[in-house]
């Protein structure tokens, strides 16, 4: 089919539809993607042709969803690693947090001598004429 035969048979291609035409487009690279439909053909040409590829699983009933979520809160409820109160989770953070590392004071007027000579690391970067100058 292609996208036209594909609007016509969805209902959407009278006039004033155009978001749903939109939303028709959008889809259709998904479902080939995902293997549901075939492809031929670029822009205008383009056709699409049924798999026949089924769902992979189908969907869980309700008493397996609840069964899942049952064994889920069971393994919440007996972790050991688990903090239940927001005061200990924010202790807890505040251990894990390592301490800042304290940087050289500065001193306002100071020369590049001085504060070297209190233990400061200063990294010179080279302009690019010096670069230039070093291949030559």
């Amino acid at each position: 089919m292609t996208t036209q035969s594909l609007y016509e048979r969805m209902g959407v291609a009278a006039v004033g539809m155009a978001d749903e035409r939109k939303n028709v487009r959008s889809t259709l690279p998904a479902l080939v993607r995902c293997g549901f439909l075939a492809k031929t053909g670029l822009g205008t040409d383009a056709a699409y042709q049924t798999t026949g590829k089924a769902k992979q699983a189908p969907m869980a009933s309700d008493a397996e969803l609840a069964r899942r979520k049952g064994r889920r809160d069971a393994l919440r409820q007996s972790s050991v690693t688990a903090v239940r109160t927001r005061a200990a989770r924010v202790a807890q953070q505040a251990a894990n947090t390592p301490a800042p590392a304290k940087a050289p004071k500065v001193v306002e007027g100071e020369t590049v001598e001085q504060f070297l000579a209190r233990g400061g690391w200063v990294q010179r970067l080279r302009a690019h004429w010096e670069l230039m100058e070093r291949a030559v």
